[in-house]
């Protein structure tokens, strides 16, 4: 029992192998035996299999992780280096709640201690987690996540409160230390700091800080990472992407790397309020130029020897020449008149997406990058944003190129407008609020990303206007989560916000709002030495060893 509770580790990487049931009914068991006052039993699971409920709790912790990294400060790269969750690559998750049951019921010890029942369900996570480390299993308790929406995943009624959403399977590490203590994060306490005789003693103040995949490509890719002649961490970023890349194709990034680029145009009715300093022929022309190649997607994507399609799905005016003519409808309304799409566009718009996406695929591409034309399409980006996420105007609006205060102003305004007005529609759910705020060229690439995800292909996202979208595309199914790239961050102040919603980093921060795709093309060359590092990279025979 000693060597059980010794060896109990908070474990975030699982090989792929299920648990059999048996194992399960035992742990569970350990559980269910736990000691409860007044033997009143609070403690309730929700044995969680499904992969799509999975990845939805996943994104939970993800989002804040982001959004938390920022209370460190100095210590806030630190923290996003530490890897806190294995939802999705463990096989089932364990949801202990305690159901404190009627108010008006008498429990023998609750009278003096209401929180008891809570004592006694903590109780039955110990249980739980020793009797999973004795049968070999790895237990990892997932803590970055705010009960109101763990409650909205699972259907969990107000009053019963979710404790814990413990990760179980058998476990892809075997750390001799606490994580955060190895990771230099904390260090455990002597006993005699946490110790007192008789009575309290003000003791010196004690710090607790220091001083959907592919599932066994991930195993072995983490199996060679451990293996590999550099610390253990080293890459930082690099090393959560390669996993992830591997966990959606079977493979580490390919070193030559060739990908899909998807650009598509459309013009946004709001802008004759003011929402932009160009007009619709800006857009025109941009799609234009880079049908000629001339655009600066077009030149990366020519350098890089990318295969590139430019689409037009919903210009104002004619197609250009060397521009794909996919066009839903000319541009879509004014939103402060009426929806920016009706439910059909929306749908045709992004069934067409996922055409491209397929025509790209089918040519042999390892991911697909996708990007945006269309004057703006900021503004709609903003909408979108704050209909999809709750974010004030405030929060999500920037000031495009150019804008100045007044018209910082107007947008922010345009903004609260367009969410008032459309409120009942944006309560109906993703893809009705794309319909409702959204932009014709958004939602091709909602609906690109969705293919991409179906056909095991990586999506690396550009700026604002081009990452929203995949709000809608991850909101109807969370595992399309496990896709996604985030190439760059943008200067406008609503691609953190979508970002963080999202649970993504960015590989790059170089201040660029090109758009076009230009960021998410800037980063396939991280992308690239990443997957080479990991190739090419020695490995130890045993411990200080290296491969001959």
């Amino acid at each position: 029992m000693h060597r059980v509770i010794a060896e109990r580790r908070d474990i975030r990487r699982f090989r792929p192998d299920d648990v059999p049931d048996d194992v399960l009914d035992r742990v569970l068991t350990a559980a269910h035996r736990a000691p409860s006052v007044g033997l009143m039993q609070p403690w309730r699971f929700i044995v969680v299999r499904d992969v799509a409920t999975r990845a939805a709790v996943r994104t939970l912790a993800q989002r804040e992780r982001v959004r938390q990294a920022e209370r460190f400060d100095a210590r806030a790269r630190h923290f996003l280096d530490q890897k806190i969750e294995g939802v999705v690559e463990a096989p089932l998750g364990v949801v202990v709640c305690c159901d404190p049951g009627d108010a008006g019921t008498e429990i023998l010890g609750r009278g003096t201690i209401p929180e008891t029942d809570v004592y006694s369900a903590a109780c039955a996570i110990e249980n739980l987690w020793l009797a999973a480390r004795a049968e070999g299993l790895g237990v990892g308790w997932v803590s970055f996540y705010r009960p109101p929406d763990l409650r909205d995943v699972l259907g969990i009624p107000d009053a019963v409160i979710p404790m814990a959403y413990l990760c179980v399977g058998w476990p892809d590490e075997r750390p001799v230390r606490p994580g955060l203590e190895a990771a230099g994060w904390s260090s455990r306490l002597p006993l005699e700091r946490v110790v007192m005789h008789e009575k309290w003693k003000n003791m010196e103040h004690l710090p607790n800080t220091p001083t959907g995949a592919n599932r066994r490509a991930l195993a072995a890719v983490r199996d060679r990472s451990d293996t590999q002649i550099r610390p253990a961490g080293s890459l930082g970023l690099l090393e959560g992407l390669v996993e992830r890349w591997a966990a959606v194709t079977g493979a580490p990034p390919d070193p030559r790397l060739r990908a899909g680029v998807l650009l598509c145009a459309a013009d946004h009715g709001h802008t004759a309020h003011g929402s932009s300093l160009y007009g619709a022929e800006v857009s025109r022309d941009i799609a234009a130029a880079a049908g000629r190649g001339e655009s600066s997607a077009a030149v990366l994507a020519a350098a890089g020897g990318h295969a590139l399609r430019v689409a037009d799905v919903g210009l104002a005016g004619p197609t250009p020449e060397g521009v794909l003519d996919r066009k839903v409808a000319p541009g879509t309304v004014d939103v402060l008149a009426a929806p920016a799409m009706t439910a059909a566009q929306c749908d045709a718009a992004m069934r067409a997406g996922a055409a491209l996406a397929d025509e790209l695929i089918d040519k042999g591409v390892g991911c697909l990058v996708l990007g945006e034309i269309g004057i703006g399409n900021t503004t709609t980006a903003a909408m979108l944003t704050a209909a999809l996420t709750g974010a004030t105007p405030e929060q999500v609006v920037g000031r495009g190129v150019g804008v100045d205060a007044a018209g910082l102003e107007r947008k922010r305004a345009m903004v609260a407008d367009a969410i008032a007005r459309h409120a009942d529609a944006i309560a109906a759910g993703p893809r009705a609020a794309l319909a409702a705020v959204g932009g014709l060229e958004l939602a091709a690439l909602a609906g690109a990303a969705a293919r991409a995800w179906e056909r095991r292909i990586p999506v690396i996202l550009d700026g604002f206007a081009a990452t929203v979208p995949l709000l809608v595309t991850v909101r109807e199914d969370a595992t399309a989560a496990d896709a996604l790239v985030a190439g760059h961050r943008s200067p406008e102040p609503g691609h953190g916000v979508v970002l963080a919603e999202l649970g993504l980093e960015p590989l790059l921060d170089l201040r660029m709002r090109v758009g076009e795709g230009v960021g998410a093309l800037m980063a396939l060359g991280v992308i690239e030495r990443a997957g080479a590092l990991h190739a090419g990279l020695g490995a130890f025979t045993e411990p200080g060893q290296p491969v001959a």
